[in-house]
């Protein structure tokens, strides 16, 4: 899919429990939100984690941020009254972790049944400032982030609300889908006897400057392959084609071998990429797509089995996968050859600069 590639393990987690503050439901003025200091930051962070003992999960957010790629500079955030040590000091918080692909993964908090934050309206509105001040400051910095994304569980209205009304546009719901890989690893397999014209080989290198480099004929299957997408079509245009390649190889660990090109009559025609994440024990389907010059010969499920079949000795326990769930041709694929749907977010995305 065209999403910032993650492994889909375990969809993005993160939620707000506030406890105590003022209630500030006679506002006048929208909520303003400020891009937080560091003394305010374990109360954020305690806004960003679960559990029964959420100071010190946020203590250990606080301490393990840097080694996870988290800048808690990156955090926005609605402040309750300073001056009074009872109130809450973070009412609502968004948080902006970068990617490769100048991509930013934003997390933010939840309203609460707290009559200190208020009504749920008002949180809302609050956490809408929050990540529109977050895509303010993103802006700032093109360089670093083309793209700011979200996921959110459907059951959460309330965040897509919030989403929508900081400028975000959404792109479709995600099914999350995964394959049990046997402890013996795939069954190996022959390659197939593919259809008259068509080659599948692996990529031979993506670095630029290579002699050899398929950089440039990925980009062009990538290309020729949203054409008429029923995968997340809304996010075609958003992103760089440099930004998706560089964002595809940093999901899991990069392995040219697991990188099948399609070609028909020495021409792009689709392209099967498959990652290892070890840390999940498992790998990831980063992208399958098919140009239009080959669709409907079956080459999506063949070469993806095949893909597979390659798989050997890697410690990997399942493959998964995150597919739209208006895609029911590729659904229909990954079902007939074991996959099953195991979650599904909501994924809203905004281009940095705002539009």
């Amino acid at each position: 899919m065209i999403f910032c590639s993650l492994c889909t393990r375990d969809p993005p987690r993160m939620s707000l429990m506030p406890r105590s503050g003022p209630d500030s439901e006679n506002r006048q003025e929208p909520p303003r939100a400020v891009q937080l200091s560091h003394d305010l930051r374990l109360w954020a962070c305690e806004r960003l984690v679960t559990g029964p003992n959420r100071r010190q999960a946020a203590r250990n957010l606080i301490a393990s941020a840097s080694s996870h790629g988290i800048d808690l500079d990156m955090l926005w955030g609605v402040v309750g009254n300073l001056q009074d040590p009872k109130a809450t000091k973070v009412r609502q918080v968004c948080l902006a972790v970068l990617g490769a692909g100048r991509t930013a993964m934003l997390f933010h908090s939840s309203p609460e049944h707290q009559r200190a934050l208020g009504t749920r309206e008002t949180q809302i509105q609050e956490i809408s400032a929050c990540i529109s001040t977050c895509l303010e400051h993103l802006g700032q910095t093109p360089e670093r982030v083309g793209l700011a994304q979200s996921l959110i569980e459907p059951r959460q209205r309330w965040a897509r609300d919030a989403c929508e009304r900081a400028g975000m546009i959404f792109v479709g719901e995600l099914a999350y889908m995964r394959k049990p890989i046997p402890s013996s690893g795939p069954a190996t397999k022959p390659e197939p006897d593919w259809p008259e014209g068509i080659t599948v080989r692996p990529v031979r290198s993506l670095e630029r400057d290579a002699s050899q480099s398929d950089r440039e004929l990925l980009i062009e299957i990538l290309e020729q392959s949203y054409i008429d997408t029923l995968d997340c079509p809304e996010l075609c245009g958003m992103r760089s084609m440099e930004d998706v390649v560089d964002s595809h190889m940093a999901t899991g660990v990069f392995n040219p071998a697991h990188w099948l090109l399609i070609l028909r009559d020495g021409r792009p025609a689709g392209c099967c990429l498959l990652s290892h994440c070890p840390a999940n024990h498992s790998v990831e389907l980063v992208y399958l797509g098919i140009a239009s010059n080959a669709r409907g010969m079956g080459l999506g499920r063949r070469v993806l089995d095949y893909g597979i079949s390659r798989l050997q000795g890697l410690d990997a326990r399942e493959i998964t996968c995150a597919v739209d769930t208006r895609n029911t041709p590729a659904i229909a694929v990954y079902e007939s050859l074991g996959f099953q749907r195991f979650d599904s977010r909501i994924g809203y995305v905004a281009p940095i600069p705002l539009r």
